[in-house]
C-alpha cells in the first residue's frame, strides 16, 4: 500500500512537522492495514486547524475491483452527513423569522398535524400524542419517528409494509413494498404512521430531518435542492455536493460496499447507482453525495461559528444554538453523547474513552462517512469512506471514528 502523507511544514500552524508525524503514521498504518485485510474499501482523512492541515492521508480504492486509486476528489455518498446540512438550512429560516423552533410542524405540514403514538402493544394500535411535534424536536430526533431498518417494534414493522421508506442501499434489504417516490409522498406516509414514543420523550433516531427538508420546502417556497444549493451549497463553494451525480462526476463516485461474512460485496456502483437517477428523491436527512474537501468547506463554517472564508452563513448565536446539548443519545457506551440541534457534542465521556472531543459537533453517514468541527479551538477532523457495516460489522465504525478522534487530538494538542 502506497504512503501518502502530505504534511507540509508550512501547514502546521506553528507546530514542528515531528508533533503531527507520529499520529499521522499511526493512522496511515491503522488504515492500511484494514484496506490490506479486506475490511475497508477506501478511506480519505483530513485533520486541521485555523483552516491549514494538519495530517491528510489516503488509503485504498475508489473500487476494489479495478483497483481503481482513491483520488482527493473522489465523490462520496454522504447519507446522514447530509443532516448537519439541512439542519443549517433550518436554522438560516429561524433567523429570517420565516419560522420559529417551538412552531407544531402541522403548521407548514399539514398531513404531520395530527399524529399518533404507538400504545406500547404487541400490535400498530395507537393513543393520542400528548403534544404536537416541533421544529425543534425534529432537530433532536426527539419527534417518535423512525426509521424502517432501526429495529422491529410494531411501528418499524408498519414502516416496512406501508412502504414508509426511500430506496437506498441501507433500506433495500427491509422493504416489503414500493418506498415513497417523492419527498411529499414520503411525508404523507409519515403521516399516517404512528409515532415510536412521544414527542418529545427521548432521542429516536430516524426521519426527522427528512421531514425538515420538507418544511424548507414548504417554508422557502423552493425545491430542497435548490435552496440548499443558493443558501449553502454555492457560498461555501461546496461545487460537488448533489443529490444527483451529473455525467461528468461519475468517473469520480466510488463503489459503495456492503461488509459481509464473505468480504466486502459491492453494493452500489457509479455506472448504476440511485446517485445517477435524475428522479430520485430528495431527502435532506441522507441522500447528498460530495467530496472531502467540500465537506471541509462546511465543517470549517461550523468551526468559524458561522462564517466561511468572510462570508457569513450564520450568526454566531445560532451555531451556538446547534452546539447546545440539550438530550442524550443514549444507546450503548459508543453510541451515548449529548446532542444539539443536528450534530452530537462531545463531553468528557466521549473524550475520556477516545472519541469525540470535548465540546467538537459531530456525525456521521450509514457508509462510515465521519466529521467533526470544534469552534472553540478552530478544529476539523474528516473521514471519508464508502462501507456500509451492518451487525456484527459495527465494530469497524467505531474503531475508524476513534482513530481519527485520538489522531486530532494528539496533533492538536488540547
Amino acid at each position: 500500500m502506497q504512503l501518502h502523507l502530505l504534511l507540509a511544514a508550512t501547514a502546521l500552524v506553528c507546530a514542528a512537522p515531528s508533533l503531527a508525524a507520529a499520529p499521522a503514521e499511526t493512522l496511515q498504518r491503522e488504515l492500511d492495514a484494514m484496506v490490506a485485510s479486506g475490511e475497508l474499501p477506501q478511506a480519505l482523512v483530513l485533520i486541521e486547524q485555523h483552516g491549514k492541515p494538519l495530517i491528510e492521508l489516503s488509503s485504498g480504492y475508489a473500487d476494489i475491483e479495478s483497483r481503481r486509486p482513491i483520488a482527493r476528489d473522489a465523490i462520496f455518498r454522504l447519507y446522514s452527513m447530509s443532516k448537519p446540512i439541512t439542519s443549517v438550512g433550518i436554522m438560516m429560516l429561524a433567523e429570517r423569522s420565516k419560522l420559529a423552533l417551538t412552531d407544531p410542524v402541522g403548521k407548514y405540514l399539514p398531513e404531520m398535524a395530527n399524529l399518533r403514538v404507538w400504545d406500547g402493544s404487541k400490535t400498530a394500535d395507537t393513543i393520542a400524542a400528548t403534544r404536537p411535534v416541533t421544529i425543534e424536536d425534529l432537530l433532536l430526533h426527539r419527534s417518535g419517528l423512525t426509521y424502517e431498518f432501526m429495529g422491529d417494534t410494531p411501528v418499524q414493522r408498519w414502516y416496512r409494509e406501508k412502504g414508509v421508506s426511500r430506496t437506498t442501499a441501507v433500506a433495500s434489504a427491509h422493504a416489503q413494498v414500493p418506498p415513497a417516490a417523492t419527498l411529499d409522498n414520503l411525508v404523507a406516509r409519515l403521516g399516517r404512521a404512528p409515532l415510536l414514543h412521544q414527542p418529545g420523550e427521548r432521542f429516536s433516531y430516524g426521519f426527522s430531518t427528512t421531514v425538515l427538508g420538507a418544511v424548507i420546502e414548504r417554508v422557502s417556497g423552493e425545491s430542497l435542492d435548490a435552496f440548499l444549493k443558493g443558501n449553502i451549497l454555492d457560498p461555501l463553494e461546496m461545487k460537488d455536493t448533489t443529490f444527483v451525480v451529473s455525467d461528468t462526476q461519475a468517473p469520480r463516485l466510488v463503489t459503495g460496499y456492503l461488509a459481509t461474512e464473505q468480504g466486502l460485496r459491492a453494493v452500489d456502483l457509479p455506472e448504476t447507482s440511485e446517485y445517477r437517477n435524475s428522479a430520485r428523491l430528495r431527502d435532506g436527512g441522507g441522500a447528498l453525495a460530495g467530496t472531502l474537501e467540500d465537506y471541509r468547506h462546511f465543517a470549517e463554517m461550523l468551526a468559524g461559528r458561522g462564517k466561511w472564508h468572510g462570508k457569513r452563513l450564520l450568526k454566531p448565536e445560532s451555531v451556538d444554538a446547534m452546539y447546545t446539548p440539550r438530550l442524550r443519545t443514549g444507546g450503548g457506551e459508543h453510541l451515548d453523547s449529548p446532542f444539539g440541534y443536528g450534530l452530537a457534542i462531545g463531553d468528557p465521556g466521549t473524550e475520556a474513552r477516545g472519541g469525540l472531543p470535548v465540546g467538537a459537533g459531530s456525525w456521521s453517514g450509514s457508509a462510515n462517512t465521519y466529521f467533526f468541527a470544534d469552534p472553540a479551538h478552530d478544529v476539523v477532523a474528516i473521514l471519508m469512506t464508502n462501507e456500509l457495516t451492518p451487525g456484527p460489522f459495527e465494530a469497524r465504525t467505531w474503531k475508524l471514528r476513534e482513530a481519527l478522534d485520538r489522531a486530532a487530538l494528539a496533533v492538536t494538542k488540547r
